[in-house]
């Protein structure tokens, strides 16, 4: 008798959950959308894209979600619509019980601009995406010049492929690779506090190695390859802190990496 009585209770509590639902389902379809609430999440580190920017797109005609129901409205396909801004990393939207459209985006962080051989310029962020410039906002990140000649695709992002290929590098290879190199020479000096603080430029050089232009001080790095530059930048600290703090910021023009654990300087 029991076990009949448990049984009816648990049946009384499926009919009940499935009738609430309905109730609510049938209130949700009779919603409408009546305001669209936008939040940039990293407003404060860069401005590529603004709230008006994406209330303007979601009130375009084809797009408008204003007056619709919400259970009509199809919050996946404009999170996708929206990732097709350069500027957005990731994109979420969402309808609230009360009939507003939530919409949170989040930008992507450049961490160098590069301008190529052939006077393109873009930026590259910090997920190893090449990205377009923008003409309201500049980010003001480390520049990257010289020889490179990676095409860019203008108003389009794209990754930078990092897999090496099966068989021997090839010209494209041989190009993209420097591409590789610079990304996560890029990324090593935004991620270091001290090191951002110091190198506003790499340039290219025609031998594909790295040249550093530093904020302050009248010297060149010869950088070299990456190989091992986790250990040059450590060396070269070192030099910084105890040796051009006490001889001098100006007196070399010249500080090579290139030879394995050697901070070579060369005087004016």
């Amino acid at each position: 008798m029991k076990i009949f009585k448990n049984i009816l209770v648990w049946v009384f509590i499926i009919a009940y959950i499935a009738v609430a639902m309905s109730f609510v389902k049938e209130r949700r379809s009779k919603i409408l959308c009546h305001d669209i609430k936008v939040e940039i999440l990293d407003s404060l580190h860069n401005g590529f894209i603004t709230v008006s920017d994406i209330e303007d797109f979601l009130h375009e005609t084809d797009m408008s979600v204003i007056g619709e129901p919400v259970m009509s409205i199809n919050t996946k396909d404009l999170e996708r619509k929206l990732r097709q801004y350069a500027s957005v990393k990731n994109s979420e939207v969402y309808v609230t019980l009360e009939g507003d459209i939530r919409v949170e985006i989040d930008q992507r962080n450049p961490i160098v601009r590069v301008i190529n051989k052939r006077e393109q310029s873009y930026y590259i962020d910090q997920e190893g995406t090449l990205m377009p410039l923008s003409s309201k906002y500049s980010s003001h990140v480390l520049v990257a010049n010289g020889n490179i000649v990676e095409h860019f695709e203008i108003n389009r992002t794209r990754d930078i492929n990092c897999d090496k290929p099966d068989s021997y590098r090839n010209e494209n290879w041989e190009k993209n690779y420097l591409m590789c190199d610079l990304y996560e020479l890029s990324k090593f000096i935004y991620e270091d506090d001290f090191w951002k603080a110091q190198i506003e430029q790499i340039y290219v050089n025609d031998e594909y190695e790295f040249e550093l232009i530093p904020r302050v001080g009248a010297h060149i790095i010869y950088f070299g390859s990456i190989e091992n530059y986790e250990k040059k930048f450590r060396n070269l600290r070192v030099f910084y802190l105890q040796g051009l703090n006490n001889v001098g910021w100006n007196n070399y023009e010249k500080i090579s990496l290139k030879f394995d654990n050697q901070v070579i300087c060369t005087k004016r």
